[in-house]
């Protein structure tokens, strides 16, 4: 079994920037564990700032990560590996295609999961199941593709994440033919005139691919001619191997509860990053992931 002196589950933003950190203080014996193919997690299409101080993409931070990762000669990449859980011993299971089912064991664990997106079960819709129907998620990567597009004539329901998709919308000349808000925010991004605030969808209609969907309030029930629904809900961070890991959970964030220096439930595993609340900007994952190098003994 392979032993490290910190294992960083998660190569996104806060993985990237722990392994780097880690790297400066001289943590001789490193290793970055990342689920996708490639570095980066949410930095990789990310075309909007997430900096308060300065104007920077999310693609072009990820470049300015790399080329320090690059640098780091303590650090071990290992991507395409899949994080089920920790053992009580510190044995951390997963599974990759060259590997398959594996133990590696970590004297000190970082959880840098990220955040996942909020999931429909607060819209109860009925209808037929029919294509068209995607997350922001999804729709970023089909908006990545050269020359597609996920639809042409879009329904978006909720803004908490519209920010992220704002860009690709207005890039391809997209018709967004109306947004569903739920609560008092009216940030739309000047994408349509159609905001249907305080409306539900009650139904969908499409023969293969979506046609049309349904909404209602307590007044009105109105049909919206679409081809494609986005659902845009908040981001939430991702407690899946805390969970199965026996990490306790906050109940506000998804994600491992941790304490002033970033230790969760169980001593020497720790958490940062979105993967333990959504930050508004990089700057302060920065802060955090110095913070919690420094407190790894």
């Amino acid at each position: 079994m392979r032993t490290y002196d910190l294992v960083i589950v998660g190569a996104g933003a806060a993985g990237i920037l722990c392994a780097i950190n880690a790297d400066k203080n001289n943590i001789n014996n490193v290793l970055l564990i990342e689920k996708d193919p490639i570095l980066g997690g949410a930095l990789t299409l990310g075309d909007y700032n997430i900096s308060k101080n300065k104007n920077i993409t999310g693609k072009e931070y990820k470049k300015e990560l790399l080329k320090k990762l690059d640098n780091c000669k303590n650090v071990e990449i290992q991507l395409s590996t899949m994080v089920l859980k920790i053992d009580d011993n510190n044995e951390i299971i997963c599974t990759s295609e060259k590997n398959g089912i594996e133990k590696i064991n970590g004297k000190n664990i970082i959880l840098a999961n990220g955040a996942k997106e909020g999931s429909r079960k607060a819209v109860t819709m009925v209808g037929d199941r029919c294509s068209g129907i995607l997350t922001l998620s999804m729709a970023k990567k089909i908006f990545n593709m050269d020359k597609i597009i996920p639809g042409k004539n879009i329904l978006i329901y909720g803004n908490a994440t519209l920010y992220m998709l704002e860009n690709d919308l207005k890039k391809h000349n997209v018709n967004v033919v109306g947004i569903i808000t739920k609560d008092n925010s009216k940030e739309t991004f000047n994408l349509t005139d159609n905001i249907y605030e305080s409306y539900d969808i009650t139904s969908i209609q499409g023969n293969g691919r979506l046609e049309c969907v349904t909404l209602s309030n307590n007044k009105k029930t109105i049909k919206v001619d679409c081809d494609t629904l986005i659902f845009a809900n908040p981001m939430l961070s991702d407690g899946l191997v805390a969970m199965r890991s026996n990490i306790n959970l906050n109940p506000e964030t998804t994600g491992p509860l941790v304490n002033e220096n970033f230790m969760t439930s169980r001593e020497t595993i720790f958490g940062c990053g979105n993967g333990i609340y959504i930050h508004n900007c990089i700057e302060n994952i920065e802060k955090e992931c110095i913070n919690i190098i420094n407190n790894i003994k």
